[in-house]
């Protein structure tokens, strides 16, 4: 049977931690030469330590974005009660005279980091040659606008050093991934020197057995139908690789889970001695000696 490929970090650190409590409790009796207990924990480590870091590394990155959306929606509502303070001044709609304010060609209040802060310059600077026309009970000062100007700064210069930190965890966690797939392919390489295909050790790494049949095909097409006071005939479509089958039933109000009945071979078969007045789950799946396959979608029958 072909393993099955590891295609995200997560399922890589899952197997990684599934690889490092097998090789303790079974690599000394394969035994292990080169792929230790001792070596794969220390890749498995390294790998759970990146990833670790690096998701603690978004979680600041989004606390520094958050500060950074506070400060400019706090800078915007500055900049609106300035521009408004203004309008007896400049006006009430836009002309030329707002260009001093860095507002051109509007007088809406920008929304990015970089335009915000061209115009907390220019108010700062207006404020600074008109001090008259400061409001002080509203805070609308040049010594405000160049606070706000500061704290703009502070926060998207954490924003995009946290970024670089970011993704420069990235990295590491990705080189710790690549490190601990070439350890699980010299594994499966050592494992395949010393176990035999069929071999149930694989199993306890989080790996198939070589030389297991692919899992078959799950169940579909399943038909019950009532044939007696207390017997169904199932008829069911042939599963891919299926070497024989299992019949499961639920008997609503007895059975918690379902209860294997039967493990024919073919395609059909007639379940007998159900319940009299019950209601009945029925579900089948398909095995062979690379596994079994999850329950077929049930069908419900009422008995008689």
């Amino acid at each position: 049977m072909k393993q099955k490929q590891i295609r995200t970090i997560g399922e890589l650190l899952g197997s990684a931690g599934v690889i490092k409590t097998a090789a303790i409790a079974k690599g000394a009796g394969i035994p292990l030469l080169h792929n230790s207990a001792c070596n794969i924990g220390m890749d498995a480590d390294a790998l759970s330590t990146a990833c670790t870091n690096h998701d603690t590394g978004k979680v600041v990155l989004a606390t520094y974005r958050s500060v950074l959306a506070t400060v400019v929606m706090t800078v915007r509502a500055c900049l609106m009660l300035g521009r408004d303070i203004l309008k007896p001044i400049l006006g009430n709609e836009y002309s030329q005279a707002f260009d001093v304010l860095g507002l051109v060609g509007s007088i809406a209040i920008p929304r990015t980091s970089t335009e915000l802060l061209f115009v907390l310059g220019k108010f700062k600077a207006y404020f600074t040659v008109h001090p008259e026309q400061e409001d002080e009970s509203r805070n609308i000062t040049a010594a405000q606008f160049q606070l706000l100007y500061d704290q703009l700064v502070a926060a998207e210069a954490n924003v995009n050093l946290q970024n670089d930190v970011v993704d420069a965890l990235a990295d590491v966690r990705d080189q710790a991934a690549e490190t601990m797939r070439e350890r699980i392919r010299s594994l499966m390489a050592e494992l395949t020197s010393c176990l035999t295909p069929l071999d149930s050790r694989w199993l306890s790494f989080g790996f198939s057995k070589p030389g297991a049949t692919e899992t078959p095909g799950i169940v579909e097409g399943l038909i019950a139908v009532l044939i007696g006071p207390g017997t169904s005939a199932l008829k069911w479509k042939a599963s891919a690789r299926a070497e024989y089958y299992r019949v499961w039933i639920r008997v609503i109000g007895l059975n918690a889970e379902p209860v294997a009945v039967g493990s024919p071979a073919d395609i059909d078969f007639n379940l007998e001695n159900l319940p009299a007045n019950a209601t009945v789950e029925i579900s089948v799946s398909a095995v062979n000696n690379g596994g079994e396959t999850a329950l077929s979608e049930p069908v419900t029958i009422v008995t008689h």
